[in-house]
């Protein structure tokens, strides 16, 4: 008999393995296979404010921490991060070379202009 058309008969499983199902709800076995949920989407947090200060901000045009968790928390974004999270996602990306402008009382924005 050919090894790939072998019947169910010709498979044995242990009972035991089967044991910790036996109580189990189908619900509650669905929830041991179902993947775990991750946190991408809170790690592309630096990205989405990015996009944010970038469609939303411009040299004349400066968005405070609470218009940037508002825009955040709304559609196509849809997620929560602390306000202090946000502050050194802010710092990160002002230290980097991405044009982003960050001051005390001004706000942060996205400008066109080359540094």
């Amino acid at each position: 008999m050919n090894d790939c058309l072998r019947s169910y008969d010709d498979f044995s499983y242990d009972d035991e393995e089967f044991d910790e199902f036996e109580g189990m709800t189908d619900e509650e076995i669905d929830e041991l296979y179902r993947p775990k949920k991750s946190n991408s989407r809170k790690s592309l947090a630096p990205l989405f404010v990015y996009l944010i200060l970038k469609d939303h901000s411009d040299d004349g045009r400066h968005m405070s921490h609470k218009d940037i968790l508002k825009e955040l928390e709304e559609y196509p974004y849809e997620v929560h991060i602390e306000r202090k999270a946000l502050g050194r996602i802010i710092h990160n990306l002002t230290d980097s070379q991405l044009n982003i402008y960050s001051g005390k009382r001004s706000g942060t924005w996205y400008s066109n202009r080359a540094a």
